[in-house]
């Protein structure tokens, strides 16, 4: 089994997904091929990077450009599919796998579905790619991408709430494969002041300058905050903001994987995000024991009914409240924490996920 996959960011929950799922699948020997639009001059034409052949092609697309063009062929150009062709043509894969909402989602479907005749599984992973016009793209973009999922062999979903978005606007049967994580060993040892973790890529919708006007209300608690975020947005801010406390944190985004080394020593969460799927840092957290204390997002209601944290359902003064008294009364993350560790073992191990996956692409092929 030949899978070719196409990670749209550098960095992102979907493309550490897909790079967690491709590990697995390497187990079962299948030859995964991810395939990234170039972002910096350093890249090689293909490399292999711990099992995965990874192609680089192309140029960095200009998102905020090409999704507001309604011209067809000015979209093709600003996002370099007929590159996808060309290059695509080399290989034959039986598999072909995107995550995200975006103008590829058609061009991949046409060009597997049609061209190739292969089996095309598209995963949504915000829930704003389960709704007609979520990203406020172009009517063509919106088009192309309606195409694409609609031509898909199999769409999936993170979540039920998804699922039933999906097929309220696509009239689409979709399936749930939860994200995963490996499930950390050893001994969690949580630093001494708490500290207090904000970790996303930084764009306007996950909101970095709330985590500041927590921090405002809360400097005096015997914390340490951190905020973690990869990209230029409020970038500036942050570097000026950090300088002027000691408690407060501000890192340009880590390698994947050493985020781990932070969930593991913070003692919350916190989530600002006005629009996710299942967020990945979540599930991260609740490896390692972390509870999430969430501003808007709560995903099928799981932090509320397994008690893995505190969904402030848009309230910023109770979600102030809440900080505040888990950091005084340490005994009550600890009670909230075990269950964080439950749930996370029981529904988001990357080794039951994976397989789903490996179960879907079999399924397809015979």
């Amino acid at each position: 089994m030949r899978l070719a996959s196409h990670p749209k960011y550098s960095s992102g929950g979907s493309e550490r997904q897909m790079d967690l799922i491709g590990q697995y699948l390497i187990k079962k020997n299948v030859d995964v091929h991810f395939i990234i639009n170039k972002t910096n001059k350093t890249h090689k034409k293909i490399e292999e990077i711990n099992g995965i052949k990874v192609h680089t092609i192309g140029k960095p697309r200009d998102y905020k450009i090409y999704r507001n063009r309604k011209d067809f062929f000015q979209i093709i150009n600003g996002t370099d599919s007929s590159l996808f062709y060309k290059h695509l043509f080399k290989y034959d894969f039986d598999i072909y796998h995107l995550s995200g909402a975006d103008f590829i989602t058609g061009i991949w479907a046409f060009y597997s579905r049609v061209i190739k005749k292969r089996k095309f599984v598209f995963t949504a992973v915000s829930i704003l790619d389960c709704e007609k016009n979520g990203f406020g793209w172009s009517k063509t973009t919106n088009q192309v991408y309606k195409y694409g999922i609609q031509h898909a062999d199999q769409v999936v979903v993170l979540a039920d709430y998804m699922k039933k978005e999906m097929y309220k606007n696509f009239k689409i049967n979709s399936i749930v494969i939860k994200s995963g994580h490996p499930i950390p060993n050893g001994v969690i040892k949580k630093d001494a002041p708490p500290m207090i973790l904000w970790i996303s890529r930084l764009t306007k919708l996950k909101y970095p300058d709330l985590f500041i006007k927590i921090f405002e209300e809360l400097k005096d608690l015997n914390a340490n905050f951190v905020l973690i975020g990869s990209g230029n947005y409020m970038k500036n801010e942050l570097i000026k903001f950090s300088k002027k406390y000691s408690n407060f944190t501000y890192i340009p985004g880590v390698k994947q994987y050493i985020d781990n080394v932070y969930y593991a020593k913070a003692s919350l969460l916190i989530s600002t995000s006005s629009i996710e799927g299942f967020p990945n840092a979540f599930i991260q957290a609740w490896m390692y024991k972390t509870p999430v204390i969430s501003l808007n997002i709560d995903p099928d209601n799981v932090i509320s009914n397994y008690n893995l944290g505190f969904h402030a359902k848009g309230n910023f003064q109770k979600l102030i409240d809440t900080i505040k008294d888990l950091i005084e009364n340490p005994s009550k993350i600890k009670d909230i924490s075990n269950n964080c560790r439950d749930y996370a073992i029981a529904n988001h191990d990357i080794e039951q996920t994976s397989k789903q996956y490996y179960s879907l692409y079999k399924k397809l092929l015979h």
